[in-house]
């Protein structure tokens, strides 16, 4: 997640995921409006692995990434520009994972 606004947010991908599922085949999204935390909202399908998108947190979704529809692969070429949801949620930035927290969960 990356932090875009006040309570806005951008969920995508880190370049350590898309390393793991390979050449990313499709993303499908299957949610709209409000999700509660931890419930799936899509999948991302790749030539190694599928993973479900999973919410991180209680949210509403502003916006899908359609760019993704037509073309997944920019995942890959630059997961930290192509982003999946453009939500709004009443988190704090502390509340994410920092770089050695990711590492040490990654390993």
């Amino acid at each position: 997640m990356r932090k875009i606004g006040l309570y806005d947010f951008c969920i995508g991908i880190t370049d350590f995921a898309q390393k793991e599922i390979g050449e990313i085949d499709l993303v499908e999204f299957n949610a709209e409006g409000k999700i509660k935390e931890a419930v799936s909202w899509g999948a991302v399908y790749g030539i190694n692995k599928t993973f479900p998108l999973i919410s991180p947190c209680e949210c509403e979704i502003i916006a899908v990434n359609t760019i993704l529809n037509k073309k997944p692969s920019h995942i890959n070429t630059d997961p930290y520009s192509y982003w999946f949801l453009s939500i709004s949620a009443d988190i704090s930035k502390g509340e994410f994972l920092n770089y050695e927290e990711y590492i040490e969960l990654t390993q």
